[in-house]
């Protein structure tokens, strides 16, 4: 994977996973949906209290010493404090409770002024709208009737001591002095005055609600609409930001260019990614369809490929048009597809008329018997154990070159005969075998396995070794100087940079053939068009045909 910083860099790896964020993002928002659906409603209600009329009725008491401390010494913020406090609570809470309105019973209250202003808002939240209106009404009521009963009660005192300095003032005898007489006149008007103002006051009301509490019919909480839009946002912008992250510290390549650059080598072929790369039509099993082009461009690849024969005279390498005909292929990690990619070119090269033998060097994990449709019981293992000659152990894949030709009896009888078709090559297979061999490294550097490669070339246009990956076991290593030539096999979102730079290491500090190139296999279809390989489907694969009486 290329560490790029640019835009594209980074949405690449955001667009392929496109659908695993989108998953994520509504995922998360029905969870937030119904989380917030199943809690209990919270409505809010608010009323106001003013305060102006009591403080006009503070000041008709502010001469009368008894007075002190009632409501003018307090300011704003006490009265705000007074109504937060339990002892407007208290009773509230419990009237609530008894007339059975637990929800406003339970719900929350905050008191607040705002500057010097001289009302003071209540709000309220309880999980009904009637909770929360009786509960804003109740504490207004309650803290209303308590001023009033404060105030009256101040009010009732002032009246009583000015009843009294009255009575002290006429029940006093008179000296006969003028001036003392007048000054008691007038003290007497002033206490009478004052009498009045004080009843006058007794019918104000004080403290006001300015209207009834109103809740708002929808409910402050939950809002499962608004809740699950902002949690298909933020579990987008989760998912996009743990899918870069993934992408930076996955290490797998990812795209056909970033296979090259890690290689240094040219891509034979381009494998696009398929369900089911080998199909079986009519008993004979072969590529899909859609691998058809991609094996006949890897086949032609090879054809064409330049590189010098190791280990051939260096007359025999001026040579134009020298074949290779031993090709080992080589993977970074297992199950990067490279016995797949083998048996679909031996069936290509097989059905292009070429004789092809397929050596599966692998003995720890042997597929090419279920790849090819041949029984598993004897192979290579036997081969180079002596147990077996190469004829014995060989096997022949099932494949349209092979047909049934239908011929006529004289008595009216028929017979079926197998033919070759004349244009038609063969596809030789020599199996693994023996899964327990004791030594698999001595088995392949040995003599033996010297002399089948030295032989399968006379007898073979193409002999494909499928070897399994050098990092993982040393099986394969011997035979890295005794091919003609070496393929690697990567797939696109498995391969890991570091395995395919270990191998590229490894190759470079042993003696090995020459690199051919590499087989990408998995490609995503806009990667290949986008890398200039065409994405082609061909028609069916046919079965092999019958030809009519």
């Amino acid at each position: 994977m290329n560490d790029t910083t640019d835009a594209a860099g980074i949405l690449a790896p955001l667009w392929r996973r496109k659908w695993v964020i989108l998953a994520v993002a509504l995922l998360v928002a029905a969870g937030t949906y119904l989380y917030y659906k199943g809690q209990t409603p919270v409505y809010e209600a608010s009323t106001q209290l003013y305060l102006g009329s009591g403080s006009e009725q503070q000041n008709a008491l502010s001469t009368s010493s008894s007075s002190k401390g009632a409501f003018s010494g307090r300011s704003l913020a006490d009265q705000v404090g007074i109504i937060n406090s339990p002892i407007i609570a208290q009773p509230v809470r419990k009237k609530l409770h008894v007339e059975g309105d637990i929800a406003g019973a339970k719900g929350k209250v905050k008191a607040q002024a705002a500057g010097t202003s001289d009302f003071i808002t209540i709000k309220t939240e309880a999980s009904t709208v009637r909770g929360a209106e009786a509960l804003a009404n109740g504490f207004a009521k309650t803290y209303i009737l308590r001023q009033h009963l404060n105030y009256q009660r101040a009010l009732r005192a002032a009246i009583a001591n000015t009843h009294a300095q009255l009575r002290r003032l006429e029940a006093a005898p008179s000296k006969g002095k003028h001036a003392s007489a007048g000054a008691d006149t007038i003290q007497i008007v002033n206490l009478n005055s004052k009498l009045n103002q004080l009843e006058s006051q007794l019918s104000v009301n004080g403290v006001q609600q300015v209207a009834p509490a109103k809740a708002n019919p929808l409910p402050l909480s939950p809002k499962p609409k608004s809740n699950a839009i902002f949690g298909f946002v933020l579990g987008f912008a989760l998912a996009c930001i743990a899918v870069f992250i993934l992408s930076r510290t996955d290490r797998r390549q990812r795209n056909l260019s970033a296979v090259e650059h890690t290689f240094q080598t040219q891509v034979l072929t381009a494998i696009p990614e398929v369900k089911r790369p080998i199909t079986d039509v009519d008993g004979v099993r072969g590529p899909a369809r859609s691998l058809v082009e991609p094996m006949r461009r890897l086949y032609t690849a090879l054809q064409i490929a330049e590189a010098p024969v190791a280990g051939a005279p260096a007359v025999e390498q001026e040579r134009p048009g020298q074949r290779r005909r031993v090709i080992l292929f080589l993977s970074a990690e297992a199950g990067d597809g490279k016995s797949t990619v083998i048996a679909n070119l031996a069936r290509v090269q097989s059905e292009s008329g070429e004789r092809v033998v397929v050596v599966e060097a692998d003995f720890r994990r042997p597929v090419q018997a279920r790849l090819l449709g041949v029984e598993g019981s004897r192979g290579l293992a036997d081969v180079l154990g002596g147990r077996l000659t190469t004829a014995e152990a060989m096997q022949q894949a099932a494949g349209p070159e092979r047909q049934a030709q239908v011929a006529e009896v004289g008595d009216g009888a028929s017979a079926s005969t197998l033919v070759a078709a004349a244009s038609a090559g063969t596809l030789s297979v020599l199996i693994g075998g023996d899964e327990g061999s004791a030594s698999p490294p001595a088995l392949l550097g040995g003599e033996a396995m010297g002399e089948l490669l030295r032989t399968l070339p006379e007898e073979y246009d193409h002999v494909l070794i499928d070897a399994p990956p050098p990092l993982e076991v040393s099986d394969v290593m011997p035979l890295l100087p005794k091919v003609d030539a070496i393929v690697i096999v990567a797939r696109v979102g498995h391969t890991r940079d570091v395995a395919a730079d270990r191998l590229m290491e490894l190759l470079s500090r042993t003696p090995t053939a020459s690199v051919l190139g590499v087989v990408v296999n998995c490609v995503q279809r806009k990667d290949l068009e986008r890398s200039g390989f065409a994405w082609v489907s061909t028609g069916r694969r046919q079965g092999p045909k019958r030809r009519r009486r």
